[in-house]
């Protein structure tokens, strides 16, 4: 089964978030660590869904809106989930709130149907049914697109 979620044995650990009302998961692999909100810069000519960047543990990283990312509105954040990509990059993630950890069986994930799946580089990568709601599993390395972290690239190198 293909769903792109990194998994250990049988099970696999997500980090559920919330906000504005959507339950989402993040596979705790992907997780640096989960801190409070820290002062942002805004950068010129990002997407709505990125709020800037911040100065996190030295190094300057891209803060995501979770709720407009999401087909929301913006978040009125309380924590932030500092993710890494697949390619040694990180991206904060602005979330409302953090239910914890759940281990959901390997058998539990559920590939994305062909609607949600294509060649694009895609925002989610598996479907998880939990208590009756639909979580749907976050891949890091689909935050931004790659014209995104050319564009930090080169603003926070000046």
């Amino acid at each position: 089964m293909k769903t792109g979620v990194e998994h250990n044995g049988s099970g696999v650990s997500l980090l559920v978030c919330g906000t504005g009302g959507k339950t989402f998961a993040v596979p705790l692999t992907s997780v640096r660590e989960t801190m409070r909100p820290l002062p942002t810069s805004a950068v010129p000519g990002m997407p709505p869904f990125v709020l800037g960047v911040a100065r996190i543990r030295g190094s300057a990283v891209p803060v995501v809106d979770s709720g407009i990312l999401t087909g929301g509105a913006a978040v009125d954040a309380s924590r932030w989930i500092t993710l890494h990509t697949d390619d040694h990059r990180a991206v904060a993630l602005a979330v409302q709130s953090i239910a914890g950890i759940r281990t959901v069986e390997r058998d539990d994930l559920e590939e994305l149907p062909p609607l949600l799946d294509g060649d694009a580089p895609q925002l989610f990568s598996a479907l998880v049914s939990r208590d009756a709601q639909l979580l749907l599993a976050l891949q890091a390395s689909h935050l931004l697109p790659d014209g995104v972290w050319e564009r930090l690239a080169e603003v926070t190198s000046s």
